[in-house]
C-alpha cells in the first residue's frame, strides 16, 4: 500500500524520469529508512541510481556518531554507495550567529547540492512526511501566514523531491515493521524544546481528539492552498505586466487597473512590485501589504507612506509610485568640450561637440536625448546638475516666457521623487536643458547660427 502511494505521488510531481540519479539523504530515522528502501525497490523499474548523504552533525556527540556507522552498514547490505560526512555544525552557527535549526539546514542543504554535483545526480530524495507537512501548516498558520505560507512543504523544487510527503507517520512504521527494517531514533525529537516538538507532542495529539485524521486533513488543505495560490500567481503574471511599469529609479502602478483587481490580486501586485523596486531583506508583511493598500484607497492620509527596506509609495496623478527614499546628492560637473563625461549619480553619459551650422537639427528620432545650440550664445563650461530651489527657464515654443521649473513639472506630472534625477544642463546661472523634456529657446541653434554644439545623452548601463 504505502509502495503504490509513494509511486502515484512521484508520477503526480514528475519527480523523477528513467535513469534518474538520485542522491537520498538518509539520517537513520524511520522516515528516512522507509524512503531509501522504497526507491531501492523501485530502482531496478525505473532504471534509477541511487547514492546515499549520510551528514553527521555534531551535535550529539557519541550518539551522531553511531548514526554515521548505522547508516554506513545499511549502504553495505543494500550495495549502494554513501557519503558519510561531518562537519561541527554548533561551530558553524556561533561563528555566523545562526540558531541551531537555521545553520543545520544550510549546512545540511549545501553539503546534499555537493554530494550530487560530484556523483552528477539529477534529483535530492528527502524523507518528509505528511506529519511534517501537516505540522508546517499549523505552525505557519499559528504565526501568521497567507496562501503560500499556508502551501507548506512543496513536493518538488528544483532537485529536491519528497517522495513520501503524501504519506503518514504510521504508515512508515507500519511498513518497517512489515519490512523487518531498523532504524534509529534521535532523542531531541521528543524533547519539547523547540515549536515543532511541543506541536507534535502537545498540540496535534489534542486536535486528533476532534479530527482522527487531522495530519491527512492539514496535508490536504496544503494541496488545496498550494492550487489556489499557483491560480493567482498565474493570473498575477498576466496583469502584472499591463499594471506596472517602470519609471525613474522605481515602479508606476496604474491606479485605474490596480482598482480594478480582487483585494487579493492588489495585495500580490503591490508585494511583487516592492520587490522589483528593490525591497531589501524579506518581503512586506501581512501587516505591511494591509497599511499600504489601505493608503491607496484612501486621500485622507498624506501623499506617501514608508515602507519597510528604504522604499516609499506615493501618489501621482494617475499612478501610484513605489521606488527607494531619494537619496541623490547635489549633482554639479563641468562637461568636457569634446569628450563625454559620466555623471553616475544620475544614471547618464553627457557627449558634447562642435559642428559647423549644418549640424543645426538632431538625430531624427533621438530629440529627448540629443540637442543642437548656438555655440555663441553658450557660457563655457556648460554643467550638469539637478535641480535646485527657484530654478526657472524660457521653454522653447513659449515665446520667450519664463516657467519655474517646479511649475513644469507639476504640469508635465513629473513624479516628486524623480525630479531630484532629472538631468539639468546649464549655462552659467540659465539652464539651457530639462533633459528629456524641455529646452530653453535661448539656446538653440537656428538660422544665424555659425557654430552648432551638439549635446547628447544617454542612459548608463
Amino acid at each position: 500500500m504505502l509502495k503504490q502511494k509513494v509511486q502515484r505521488t512521484i508520477d503526480q510531481y514528475g519527480m523523477l524520469v528513467s535513469g534518474s540519479g538520485v542522491v537520498v539523504a538518509v539520517s537513520g530515522g524511520p522516515d528516512s529508512v522507509c524512503l531509501l528502501s522504497v526507491l531501492a525497490g523501485l530502482a531496478g523499474d525505473r532504471g534509477l541510481r541511487l547514492h546515499i548523504a549520510h551528514l553527521d552533525h555534531c551535535f550529539r556527540g557519541a550518539e551522531s556518531a553511531a548514526e554515521a556507522r548505522f547508516v554506513e552498514n545499511l549502504s553495505r547490505s543494500l550495495g549502494i554507495a554513501a557519503t558519510i560526512g561531518q562537519i561541527d555544525v554548533p561551530r558553524y552557527c556561533a561563528e555566523r550567529g545562526l540558531a541551531s535549526p537555521a545553520g543545520a539546514r544550510e549546512v545540511r542543504y549545501r553539503f546534499l547540492d555537493q554530494i550530487a554535483d560530484s556523483v552528477k545526480a539529477d534529483r535530492i530524495a528527502l524523507g518528509h512526511t505528511a506529519n511534517d507537512q501537516a505540522e508546517t501548516v499549523m505552525l505557519r498558520l499559528i504565526r501568521g501566514a497567507g496562501l503560500a505560507g499556508l502551501s507548506g512543504i512543496r513536493p518538488a523544487r528544483g532537485r529536491i523531491i519528497r517522495p513520501l510527503i503524501d504519506v503518514t507517520r504510521a504508515e512508515v512504521l507500519a511498513y518497517l515493521r512489515e519490512q523487518g527494517l531498523d532504524f534509529v531514533t534521535d532523542p531531541s525529537n521528543e524533547k519539547p524544546v523547540c515549536a515543532r516538538n511541543r506541536l507534535r507532542r502537545e498540540v496535534l495529539p489534542v486536535l486528533e481528539r476532534f479530527n482522527p485524521r487531522i495530519v491527512s486533513t492539514l496535508a490536504g488543505q496544503a494541496q488545496l492552498f498550494r492550487d489556489e495560490d499557483q491560480a493567482l500567481e498565474a493570473g498575477l503574471a498576466d496583469l502584472f505586466p499591463r499594471t506596472v511599469r517602470e519609471a525613474g529609479n522605481g515602479l508606476q502602478i496604474d491606479r485605474t487597473a490596480f482598482f480594478t483587481m480582487p483585494d487579493a490580486l492588489q495585495k500580490r501586485l503591490l508585494r511583487k512590485a516592492a520587490e522589483g523596486a528593490g525591497l531589501a531583506g524579506t518581503a512586506l508583511s501581512a501587516v505591511q501589504t494591509d497599511e499600504a493598500v489601505a493608503f491607496m484607497r484612501t486621500t485622507r492620509s498624506g501623499r506617501r507612506l514608508d515602507l519597510p527596506g528604504g522604499l516609499v509609495l506615493e501618489r501621482e496623478y494617475g499612478w501610484f509610485v513605489l521606488q527607494r527614499r531619494n537619496t541623490v546628492s547635489p549633482v554639479d560637473l563641468p562637461l568636457a568640450l569634446s569628450g563625454t563625461t559620466e555623471v553616475p549619480a544620475l544614471g547618464v553619459a553627457v557627449e558634447m561637440t562642435v559642428a559647423g551650422p549644418s549640424a543645426g537639427t538632431p538625430q531624427e528620432g533621438n530629440y529627448l536625448w540629443q540637442a543642437v545650440f548656438d555655440y555663441d550664445n553658450i557660457t563655457l563650461p556648460l554643467r550638469v546638475r539637478n535641480r535646485r530651489p527657484g530654478d526657472a527657464f524660457q521653454p522653447a515654443g513659449m515665446g520667450g516666457r519664463s516657467k519655474k521649473l517646479q511649475d513644469y513639472f507639476v504640469d508635465c506630472k513629473v513624479p516628486r521623487m524623480q525630479r531630484d534625477l532629472v538631468p539639468i544642463l546649464a549655462s552659467g546661472k540659465d539652464i539651457v536643458w530639462v533633459v528629456g523634456h524641455r529646452i530653453d529657446g535661448r539656446f538653440l541653434a537656428g538660422p544665424g547660427t555659425k557654430k552648432a554644439l551638439v549635446v547628447t545623452i544617454r542612459k548608463l548601463q
